[in-house]
């Protein structure tokens, strides 16, 4: 077996980075940013997933574009995610990757409390920082000269050719409200400012009551900065500071906007990854809250939200959603809509899969603790734990068995 110290993929791993890997993969999770070298494998099908972030679309326009990608239990559906989103990141995109929890305040039904969370964990190439604010960033930072003309005058118009009066070219109010005092607030304004925006952004529900708050920190406070003609009481009017009020249609537009001003930052626009959002089914207790988070899943779909959208779900979700409207008694449904959603399907991680992983954690286990597991954990001996652990019916078997082969090193290398 080829020893680790000298494989390409992974020759740069220093023991502090390989000890970074297995102490995520003691909880049976990649360390971020190593996903891929931890997928075994499916090489033909993730390649086919992630096929539609090398498409060279024209950057001054973007049409939403929405996939189901489905796997068992098991199967690593978050995984899956986790290596759309490294992709994504390489090819230049923005990410943000959501984790639908209803008891833990994002809900499906509630967009405002969707759109907080994709705010909040929004991610940019070349930058650690991660929230709302990095995107913003990197708008006020890229040199206009290196985009396409039409993203160059997309800008100009958006900011009024920088007197920043108004603009129809944002959908959202509030997301152009933000970006102006994001770009024009000055240094001695900026902390104030940007900590206000993000807050507000990732946090947009507690903020429905403090719409003179918002309306001081980013207009009233800044308007030597820009020209608007608005008074305060036409911000509060129109609604400006809240995103609930007609049916979520601010939310829905800042997430339209998300993704033009990731391209308008020299990005190829925003990726959306949701996990998890079977949630919707287990943990929405009201049948009317279920029917509007699976109506705002068919607006995603129907290309509501501009950019690329992933929904990692299991090979029944579509039997699941129609089986729980009708045990709830919604009878008079267009239930084929479930199974008209485009869908991408994994095939199982199987054993010898397992094995490939197994492999490549004994050797990353030994850069991170200096020694030599291949003359201790012999091929035979890794072979049938990986049988044992992968014989597993239990819905997280892959997980079950990552962790196992950590604790067999562990216990050689403790000896």
């Amino acid at each position: 077996m080829k020893s680790l110290r000298s494989s390409r993929e992974v020759e740069t791993v220093s023991p502090i980075e390989a000890e970074r890997i297995i102490e995520a993969l003691r909880y049976g999770i990649p360390a971020r940013g190593r996903v891929r070298e931890f997928t075994v494998g499916r090489e033909t099908q993730i390649r086919g997933l992630t096929r539609a972030l090398e498409d060279n679309t024209d950057a001054s326009s973007s049409t939403g574009k929405a996939l189901l990608v489905r796997a068992n239990w098991g199967a690593g559906k978050t995984h899956l995610l986790e290596v759309i989103r490294e992709v994504a990141l390489e090819r230049g995109y923005a990410t943000t990757l959501v984790v639908a929890n209803a008891q833990g305040g994002v809900r499906f039904n509630r967009m405002e409390t969707v759109l907080g969370e994709v705010c909040r964990q929004i991610e940019v190439p070349a930058t650690e920082r991660k929230g709302v604010g990095a995107l913003f960033s990197a708008y006020a930072a890229v040199k206009e000269s290196r985009l396409p003309r039409a993203l160059r005058d997309l800008r100009s118009d958006i900011s009024a050719a920088g007197t920043w009066t108004a603009s129809d070219k944002l959908r959202s109010q509030a997301i152009y409200v933000a970006l102006r005092a994001w770009v024009t607030c000055g240094d001695s304004n900026r902390q104030s400012v940007e900590a206000r925006v993000e807050d507000w952004l990732h946090n947009p529900v507690p903020y429905r009551a403090q719409r003179q708050l918002l309306y001081s920190d980013l207009v009233g406070k800044l308007r030597d900065k820009f020209r608007d003609p608005r008074p305060d009481w036409r911000f509060y009017s129109d609604g400006v500071f809240v995103f609930n009020t007609m049916g979520h249609r601010q939310s829905w537009d800042a997430l339209a906007d998300l993704d033009l001003i990731a391209r308008l930052s020299g990005l190829r626009g925003l990726v959306l990854l949701i996990d998890e959002f079977e949630d919707v089914i287990q943990n929405l207790e009201r049948r009317d809250y279920k029917q509007a988070a699976f109506l705002n899943l068919f607006k995603f779909f129907r290309g509501d939200v501009l950019g690329r959208s992933y929904f990692a779900v299991t090979p029944e979700f579509a039997f699941k959603c129609k089986q729980e409207l009708l045990s709830r008694g919604v009878f008079d449904y267009d239930f084929s809509q479930f199974d008209q959603l485009p869908a991408f399907e994994m095939a199982p991680i199987d054993t010898a899969m397992i094995v490939q992983l197994a492999q490549k954690i004994r050797q990353v286990h030994g850069i991170a603790y200096d020694w030599d597991p291949c003359t201790v954990v012999s091929d035979t001996e890794l072979l049938t734990t990986c049988r044992t652990l992968g014989a597993s019916p239990l819905p997280d078997r892959v997980r079950r068995a990552i962790t196992g082969i950590v604790k067999l090193l562990d216990d050689h290398c403790q000896t």
